[in-house]
Parts: C-alpha cells; sequence; structure tokens
C-alpha cells in the first residue's frame, strides 16, 4: 500500500513550520486513517503525534530505499523554494524532489510560497517542478513566479497559506478602542473612552538589529510603554535580546507553541512585523497590524489584508511607522472591521484548499 512522505522545513523550532507539520499530518491522517504516513524532519527523536513515523530529513539514501513506486512525497507549506537566505536549502529541496523522480514517486506540493529566486535557482527549481502532479502557491506573488518560470500543471491552484485554516484554540482578544464585536461578525460599539494607547506586537527576525533598535524607539516615542517584542524562532529570540527599546523594557518573548501564540495575539490591539505568521495569527484574531522587511510573502500578504507594509530600504522608516500609526489609531474600529471581513475570506478559502489538495491525494492513493 502506498504510503505518504511529509517534508518541509520542519524540526527546527520555528513555529510557523511546526504548526504547518502538525496541520498537514492531522489534515492527512483524519482523511486516511489507514494509510502510512512518514515525517521527514530535522528532529527525529521528537515524539509522534498522529501515528506517524518520524525519520532524519538529511538521510536521502535511506529515503531512497523507502520511497516505492506510487508513494506519495506531500511538501506542505512555507517557503522552501528560495535561495535568497540559503542556497544550499534549495538545493536539499530539489535534491529531494530528485530522488522521488528517480524511485518513480509522485510530488505533490501543497501551501507553498515561491521565492525570491535568484536566475540559476529559478531554472533548476523550475525544471524540478514541472515534474509535480499537483501544485498549489499561497499568493499571487508565487503563482506569477511560477508563471515566469514556465511551471505548468494540469492539477494548480492559487490559494492562501495553509495556517489560516488551523483550528483554533484561544478565544479572541479584548477590544479595542470604539470596539465591541464578537468573534464572526463586527457590530458597532457603544460610546464609551477609547483606550488611551494601543498594545503593540512587534514580530521581527534576528538580523539588522540596528535599524531595528531605531525603529522600535520610533513607536515608542509615538506610544511610549506599548511595545511587546515577540520572536517566532530560537534564533529570533537570542538575536534580538539586545534590541531593548529602553533599559527596563521586556526582552523578546519566544512563541514555542499554538497556544502561547494566540495568547500572546489576544492581548494586543496592533501588530508590527516581518514574521508572516505572527502576522497572520494576529490578523486571525481580527487585529490590524502593519508589514515590514524586503520579503515578498509580507508583501503580498499586507496587499491582500488592506495593510501598509514598508521596506527596510525606505528612507525615513520610522517616522513612516509612526505616521502610520498614528492615523490607524484613532480609525481603530474601522481598520478592525476590514481585518475581519478579510479573515472571514481567507478562512474560506483555506478550507476550499483543504478540500483541493486532499482530493489531490486521495486520486493518487487509490
Amino acid at each position: 500500500m502506498a504510503k505518504v512522505y511529509l517534508f518541509g522545513y520542519y524540526g527546527f523550532g520555528n513555529l510557523g513550520d511546526e504548526l504547518f507539520a502538525r496541520y498537514f499530518l492531522s489534515r492527512i491522517r483524519e482523511a486516511f486513517p489507514e494509510t502510512g504516513l512518514v515525517l521527514l524532519t530535522g528532529d527525529p527523536r521528537s515524539r509522534p503525534e498522529f501515528g506517524e513515523e518520524r525519520i532524519s530529513r538529511w538521510n536521502l539514501p535511506r529515503l531512497a530505499n523507502l520511497l516505492q513506486p506510487g508513494d506519495l512525497l506531500v511538501g506542505g507549506g512555507g517557503s522552501i523554494f528560495q535561495d535568497a537566505t540559503s542556497k544550499r536549502s534549495l538545493l536539499y529541496y530539489l535534491a529531494l524532489l530528485n530522488t522521488a523522480d528517480r524511485r518513480e514517486a509522485r510530488v505533490m506540493l501543497f501551501g507553498h510560497g515561491f521565492g525570491p529566486l535568484s536566475t540559476l535557482g529559478a531554472l533548476a527549481t523550475g525544471r524540478a517542478l514541472r515534474k509535480v502532479r499537483a501544485l498549489s502557491c499561497r499568493d499571487p506573488y508565487s503563482a506569477e513566479l511560477l508563471k515566469k518560470m514556465g511551471v505548468t500543471c494540469d492539477r494548480f491552484r492559487v490559494g492562501v497559506d495553509p495556517l489560516w485554516d488551523l483550528p483554533e484554540i484561544e478565544p479572541p482578544g479584548p477590544p479595542g478602542p470604539g470596539q465591541a464585536e464578537r468573534r464572526q461578525e463586527w457590530r458597532p460599539a457603544k460610546k464609551k473612552k477609547p483606550a488611551a494607547l494601543p498594545v503593540i506586537g512587534v514580530f521581527l527576525r534576528r538580523d539588522r538589529e540596528r535599524y531595528k533598535f531605531a525603529l522600535l524607539k520610533a513607536v515608542e516615542r509615538e506610544f511610549p510603554g506599548s511595545v511587546r517584542l515577540f520572536a517566532l524562532a530560537p534564533g529570533d529570540a537570542s538575536g534580538l535580546q539586545g534590541t531593548a527599546v529602553r533599559p527596563w523594557s521586556r526582552p523578546a518573548v519566544f512563541m514555542e507553541n499554538q497556544v502561547q501564540l494566540e495568547k500572546a495575539c489576544a492581548g494586543l490591539s496592533l501588530v508590527i512585523g516581518e514574521r508572516l505568521h505572527g502576522l497572520l495569527f494576529a490578523a486571525r484574531q481580527g487585529i490590524p497590524g502593519i508589514g515590514l522587511g524586503d520579503d515578498p510573502k509580507i508583501t503580498a500578504f499586507c496587499r491582500e489584508l488592506g495593510w501598509a507594509s514598508f521596506s527596510w530600504r525606505e528612507p525615513d522608516l520610522g517616522d513612516k511607522i509612526r505616521k502610520e500609526l498614528a492615523e490607524l489609531w484613532p480609525s481603530y474600529a474601522y481598520a478592525r472591521q476590514k481585518t475581519l471581513a478579510v479573515r472571514e475570506k481567507m478562512m474560506a478559502a483555506a478550507r476550499e484548499d483543504r478540500l483541493w489538495f486532499l482530493e489531490r491525494i486521495r486520486e493518487d492513493l487509490c
């Protein structure tokens, strides 16, 4: 009987990627309870949660021996097909796809972001992706890049990030100024005195600390005492420890699981970040935000949400962030209403994506 092998950037402590692994394992196991399920992970000693077998992602010779003709190699979420941060990482994933092709296993990719890619990276990636049997990407930017690379697939879908479909654990956060809505709908607020200051969650990566220090100082000047700094990967937490806004500011708090992340977002009024899933989890609770950084996935996400997004290379970035916050906070109820409306659309699209990818797996397993 054919098995499903799930791969991604799993087993390295990055919360978004660990949630991808849990999401895809649970969905596949629920739909195909009798199918053998194997997770390729950087931490093969971790405890299985859904009856899956866990093997080291690095042992490609062993994987070549395990894969049988007709097995499915399934990529689940993340920006793994890019070489802006690591060319070695891209080469690994292309080698993995090549191994599956040589063993006559079937490759399917679901919910990925694609790019940025160098010229050589795009050529190699395009050649590999033209062999996959089903392919979905999470944003229009990725779809356009695939088109430019000449990637075509009979079973292709432009969807949204799979974590929009992740079951919720915690209830939404407390209302902000001028806002009194429930989880599923926005309702006009009763007249009351708005909160004087927002609570602003900031999700940053560990690089460019000097620029990030200046950014946080600018936010603090606009709303003193408002910043809460969060990390979604162990390296972010250690790298940002010195990025304090003031000597008495709290250090970056590392979010280790979904419960912690949802609790953190529940206490926020606004969010600023260059970590996609920090922005996404805030948006899942209707919290408006601002995107940061030069990664196209952040730009694409903010465009879909109707949020502002700024590059680190922008001149006078701190002043622009301060101005955006100064305009956003007085109209908070309206901004939250818009975020909630887009959230419902994205969650509905993610449910449709889930049905689509499970049907593609069913077609090739049967």
